[in-house]
């Protein structure tokens, strides 16, 4: 069995994050799921894990999610540089940058990539879609959808660290085409929701990643309904 670790499943699922983990563990009868709450010691700090996910949360939230992992820091780090699989989605993506600025105040965040976050909760939030493409090194590409709706931006050098290059869309703020986070096998992006949903072939490779056969639930109708979304995309927004 492959264990898979949904962090506090109860403040991270504004926008149905859950599902990520969900469709996953319906794709897979060899997947260990386990939802660990926020008065809980993480599974991944008593012992090793495949995957640890992340959803979007509030920004009250995002400060206190920051403290409670801030004692595992030095245990995060060591598991992004052996490899283990991470998937931080919407802004949760700002808990493992330096800090986060709202309004002057400084939130030092777990510090772990060379990036700050800025929120600004006084003007319009932002909402967007995008179209881009990862390329993980090995030679595969994969084009990935997603979908922003946040009140804050990161700024930083994110050529070498960048998840996916923006086709459509903005990255990391309106000033970049780099979007997300992707070190060895964590995988940042501020895109809400069911990204595998959203993004079926990216699940197969996920599911790839972690040692499992890759058939996907209801595979044929999830890749058409992406490859739908994707030319749609492209021709309203394109």
């Amino acid at each position: 069995m492959k264990k898979v670790e949904f962090l506090y499943p109860e403040l991270c699922n504004i926008y149905a994050e859950s599902y990520n983990i969900e469709y996953l563990s319906r794709c897979c009868e060899e997947l260990e799921i386990i939802n660990t709450r926020h008065g809980e010691v993480p599974a991944f700090a008593r012992g090793d894990v495949d995957m640890i996910y992340l959803g979007c949360l509030t920004e009250r939230k995002q400060e206190k999610v920051i403290e409670l992992l801030r004692p595992y820091t030095e245990r995060i780090k060591e598991l992004i540089d052996k490899g283990t699989i991470f998937l931080v989605t919407g802004n949760a993506i700002e808990i493992f940058g330096k800090s986060i600025e709202d309004a002057g105040r400084i939130i030092p965040a777990l510090g772990i990539f060379d990036f700050t976050a800025k929120r600004y909760m006084d003007v319009e939030r932002h909402n967007s879609q995008y179209v881009g493409m990862f390329r993980d090194g090995d030679g595969e590409e994969i084009l990935l959808l997603g979908h922003r709706s946040q009140f804050s931006f990161a700024y930083g050098d994110f050529e070498k660290t960048k998840f996916v290059d923006i086709e459509i869309g903005i990255g990391m703020n309106p000033d970049t085409k780099a979007e997300g986070i992707h070190v060895n096998n964590f995988f940042g992006t501020y895109s809400l929701g069911p990204y595998f949903i959203m993004n079926p072939l990216f699940a197969k490779y996920i599911l790839r990643k972690l040692g499992v056969d890759d058939t996907l639930l209801f595979e044929k109708e999830a890749v058409e309904a992406y490859e739908y979304r994707r030319d749609e995309l492209r021709r309203n927004l394109g």
